[in-house]
């Protein structure tokens, strides 16, 4: 009796995966790659099985609780430094309505409104001004009394023209017995240099006084500040914080569009009636913890979403630890048996090896078998006969190649400094007799004779500051008034030794770049001095616009980059000088630095031993 045919098909399935195999299962046998490969799969496998097993039973019992304390303590940290934050305001407030310069100014409100302009003068530089000076983000100081008078100080913006603050919505709420005040606006009661409306977003913090509260004062702030305070408090890459008024408008928050406009329904509606609390939005899965604001009707609240918080951090920590520990012990015992067999030969390689390491590259690997590791060993022993041959020419090559790179960098020049000064000489000789023709000129000789002898690549300080000041003198009488320096050297720095032509690429890459930004006066001042650690720095700083944030990035890569590779920079600048210094002295000391000086402006700081 014949079998059934799909009991044959699947027979002939059978022999066709059993012939598949074999080959396969041949290669294993025979291949050192491939028992490893099955063996550190294995390994991981089991390590990722038993660690995710573990991390997930014991943290998914305790995330939901940590994470909503943790993010309770954050906030309320939060709402700590907005209250110091505001109560700032507040005092300051108080202080200007108990004055006796208020006082004045209210009094002269009514009927004698011109002879008020005088105690608002004082109270502009007694209190205000020297409050804006600490508080950056105050747009303006309102007074405004029942009379109808009104004064105002402004920051950065001026004051809409017809402006009065009796037309602002909210002037008839203000409750003289309340202590402040805090409103929330995107106004357009602000106009910049030439009239146009300004749209911004504002917090106003108004406060009657006097009696009857017969005289408003307004402050109006940017919320800049306030949301700096919030965004410090983002858990996970998804996490946000803001503030909502007793509405449920959105006072402040890290995106603009979303500032004055309603919260979230499922988010308001349970955050509206109490102070503050925790919950776990159902669909989202998002946690919301929320405060009250002292001293305001406002809430700090936080969103996180679930998955990106990380609770009870120790524990799982030391669940992790304790698991991976325990893995690797048990992988490393298997690894160990399973391979012994597998890692004698590479054992008795690297003994051949080590032996090469101390300087025997003159006695051959004898390694049996017809594997990877045979072939490498066959390999080893080309690779040592071929480097018996190399290292003699390598040593002889190495020193005059070293020379050469650095003649050819020593001889290179910027040719736009070569063609911009002949274009001064020319146009000065075309257009006017100058006796500053001749100082010019005589300086530029020194310079090109100076970078032309190439040959002697050491050269003193002193040699440097001279070409330098022959450069800076060109730069004094191409651009006159707009341009001035100062030269601070330290006369123990003189004699010392040190690279040609370091200095002026320096000095000629500020000055460029400077008038390349439009500086209508551009100023140097360049200090040479030692330092105590044993290195001579050479500090140059202007009063330009400074690196733009991703120039900077940009440029310090670059002088990192320059540390190995000299193939992508062929003309005399920073990343020329940062490679000479790091290939003559080999230290980390030495080398170059760049950024914005907080005093305005960029600095180029270079420094190496001496």
């Amino acid at each position: 009796m014949e079998p059934h045919p799909s009991k044959k098909n699947a027979q002939a399935h059978s022999n066709l995966f059993v012939r598949l195999l074999e080959p396969l299962w041949s290669r294993w046998r025979t291949s050192f790659k491939w028992k490893l490969v099955s063996i550190f799969i294995l390994v991981v496998f089991a390590n990722l099985l038993l660690i995710g097993f573990f991390t997930v039973r014991e943290t998914s019992s305790k995330i939901q609780q940590d994470d909503m304390q943790f993010s309770s303590l954050i906030l309320k940290q939060a709402n700590l430094n907005l209250v110091r934050y505001l109560q700032e305001y507040e005092r300051f407030l108080f202080t200007l309505g108990s004055s006796e310069q208020l006082q004045a100014w209210s009094n002269l409100s009514i009927g004698r409104q011109a002879e008020s302009v005088v105690p608002f003068y004082v109270l502009e530089s007694d209190y205000i001004k020297p409050f804006t000076n600490t508080h950056p983000e105050l747009l303006s100081v309102m007074l405004y009394h029942m009379s109808g008078n009104q004064a105002y100080f402004t920051t950065d913006a001026g004051i809409r023209p017809g402006y009065k603050m009796v037309q602002e919505h909210w002037f008839n709420q203000i409750n003289p017995m309340q202590k402040v005040t805090y409103l929330s606006d995107i106004t357009s009661n602000y106009v910049d240099s030439v009239l146009n409306p300004i749209r911004l977003p504002i917090v106003s913090i108004v406060k009657r006084v006097g009696f009857n509260g017969v005289t408003y004062i307004k402050i109006d702030i940017k919320p800049d500040l306030m949301q700096s305070i919030l965004n410090e408090i983002n858990i996970g890459k998804s996490g946000v914080g803001f503030i909502i008024d007793s509405g449920g408008l959105i006072v402040a928050h890290p995106q603009r569009d979303k500032l004055l406009t309603p919260m979230d329904e499922s988010i308001r509606s349970r955050v509206k009636d109490t102070p503050g609390g925790s919950f776990i939005i159902p669909v989202s899965h998002e946690i919301v913890v929320y405060q009250a604001i002292e001293g305001t009707d406002w809430k700090s609240v936080i969103v996180i979403p679930y998955d990106e918080v990380a609770g009870s951090v120790l524990d799982i920590r030391r669940i992790i630890i304790a698991t991976a520990a325990v893995c690797m012990a048990l992988s490393a015992i298997f690894i160990i048996f399973v391979s012994s067999s597998i890692t004698r030969r590479i054992s008795k390689l690297k003994q051949f090896m080590k032996q090469t390491g101390r300087g025997q590259i003159d006695v051959p690997i004898t390694i049996e078998g017809e594997d990877e590791i045979s072939t490498l060993a066959q390999s080893y022993n080309v690779m040592l006969s071929d480097l018996q041959q190399h290292i003699k020419r390598l040593s002889e090559s190495k020193l005059a190649e070293q020379q050469a790179v650095l003649f050819s960098l020593q001889s290179q020049i910027d040719s736009h400094f070569l063609y911009n000064t002949l274009e001064i000489i020319n146009s000065m000789a075309t257009q006017i007799r100058h006796y500053e023709i001749e100082s010019i000129t005589i300086s530029l000789a020194h310079m090109f004779r100076y970078t032309a002898n190439y040959r002697h690549m050491d050269v003193t300080v002193r040699d440097e500051v001279q070409h330098l000041k022959r450069y800076l003198q060109i730069i004094q009488i191409r651009y006159g008034d707009a341009f001035d320096y100062t030269l601070q050297v330290d006369e123990a720095c003189l004699d010392i030794p040190c690279l040609k032509v370091i200095l002026q690429p320096i000095a000629e890459n500020t000055v460029r770049h400077g008038f390349e930004k439009n500086v209508k006066q551009l100023s140097l001042h360049i200090v040479v001095q030692r330092t105590e650690q044993g290195t001579l720095q050479v500090t140059v700083t202007d009063n330009g616009a400074g690196f733009a944030s991703q120039r900077l990035h940009d440029l310090r890569e670059q002088l990192a980059y320059a540390e190995s590779d000299y193939t992508d920079f062929q003309r005399i600048g920073l990343l020329n000088i940062q490679y000479r210094l790091r290939m003559r002295y080999h230290a980390t000391v030495a080398g170059i630095e760049i950024g914005n000086s907080p005093q305005g402006g960029a600095f180029v700081r270079m420094q190496f031993p001496f």
